[in-house]
């Protein structure tokens, strides 16, 4: 099941998820010997967490590119056609025979 995990969609090895795992269980047996008798300072969860960080985007970089790319593409053009183009509401206080005391 491990060699399941820690396998690519082309069934080799993959690197960056065996880095992952070491780095996330030598995490967890860290944690447990702060709780239990060693002290540990936080600047090291720090740096871990960062590291577990780079890994995770590091294995999970290509595929999340794949899919996340054209909805962040399309998010973009929308704000960029908004930009461009702005256009006021035709509401009634844009009417120029609109006074300030004709809402009551």
């Amino acid at each position: 099941m491990i060699r399941e995990i820690l396998t690519d969609e082309r069934g080799s090895l993959s690197s960056a998820r065996t880095f992952l795992l070491a780095s996330l269980v030598f995490s967890g047996m860290l944690i447990i010997l702060d709780s239990t008798f060693l002290e540990v300072p936080e600047v090291v969860y720090t740096l871990l967490g960062s590291l577990d960080i780079g890994l995770l985007a590091w294995a999970g970089g290509p595929r999340v590119a794949q899919y996340l790319g054209p909805q962040v593409a399309g998010v973009a053009s929308g704000i960029a056609q908004a930009i461009k183009s702005p256009q006021r509401p035709d509401l009634l206080d844009n009417n120029a025979k609109f006074k300030e005391n004709d809402e009551r």
